[in-house]
């Protein structure tokens, strides 16, 4: 092989990597989730200081959470490169990517939000030490603060194709069956770089969880359901960055580069 030829090797390669994803991006019917972003995590809540492990009476809400990293929003391009949603998806319009951004045809472009649903609510009983929810009541989650509010949740259900927004404003309250529930949060794409909140307070409701929209109820029931004074209150607060994000335009540049960069690199280890 001539020399010529040589200098052209990795950059073919390049070239037939980017062909080979380009031949598996197209259209997805469902939202990449917490396997896809990071890993789930998860703050576990429980019932601790009661006085009947069955059924109690009294007690007090503990979340134990410690994640160790903080998740990221980012686009569908950042998250699925090349991939666009379905036109009948619901959350199509808000987090798919714009016409042309990794090639997204028209009828299924989006506003190009960021997205994340890594942290997730889970209840644990921890059979012997941690009472259950009393009959005739439900776990319920408020949102007691939020950094900015262009940062949005959503109720997700592939199946059913649901997207309905949860926790629109301060002080919004949802009932919450227990189950490990995962909300997707957003920003414009527009959104700064930086560090976003929002703080969560789980109590005690005096209602019965009676939703049909998945394990969490938003219903006119639900956002009037009040607490039990006689289990405590626990609060927790969701943190994620925002990092700054290359034009559209570069994202295939970045991609060349480095496919580029670990060809070069294996070339110069002898790979």
């Amino acid at each position: 092989m001539t020399t010529l030829q040589n200098r052209f090797r990795p950059w073919l390669a390049v070239a037939v990597a980017l062909a080979a994803h380009a031949a598996h991006a197209g259209e997805i019917t469902a939202v990449p989730g917490p396997d896809d972003q990071g890993g789930m995590l998860m703050p576990m809540v429980s019932i601790t200081g009661a006085d009947n492990l069955a059924n109690p009476t009294i007690g007090s809400i503990a979340i134990g959470f410690s994640p160790g990293v903080v998740p990221e929003l980012q686009s569908l391009e950042q998250w699925s490169p090349g991939d666009w949603f379905s036109t009948i998806a619901a959350w199509r319009p808000d987090i798919g990517s714009p016409t042309g951004v990794g090639g997204t045809p028209a009828p299924n472009a989006g506003n190009g939000d960021l997205f994340n649903n890594q942290y997730g609510f889970m209840f644990t009983t921890m059979s012997g030490t941690r009472a259950t929810v009393p009959t005739g009541k439900s776990l319920a989650i408020r949102l007691t603060s939020v950094s900015s509010p262009s940062l949005e949740s959503f109720n997700y259900g592939n199946g059913p194709n649901r997207w309905d927004q949860v926790f629109a404003s301060v002080n919004d309250q949802v009932l919450w069956n227990g189950s490990m529930w995962h909300t997707y949060f957003t920003l414009p794409g527009s959104a700064p770089a930086g560090t976003y909140t929002a703080q969560f307070e789980v109590f005690m409701a005096n209602a019965p969880f009676t939703g049909t929209t998945g394990f969490a109820q938003y219903d006119s029931l639900a956002t009037s359901a009040l607490p039990d004074a006689a289990f405590t209150p626990a609060t927790v607060t969701y943190t994620w960055t925002v990092s700054a994000v290359p034009e559209p335009a570069t994202f295939g540049l970045l991609a060349i580069g480095s496919l580029a960069g670990g060809i070069l690199l294996n070339r110069r280890r002898g790979v």
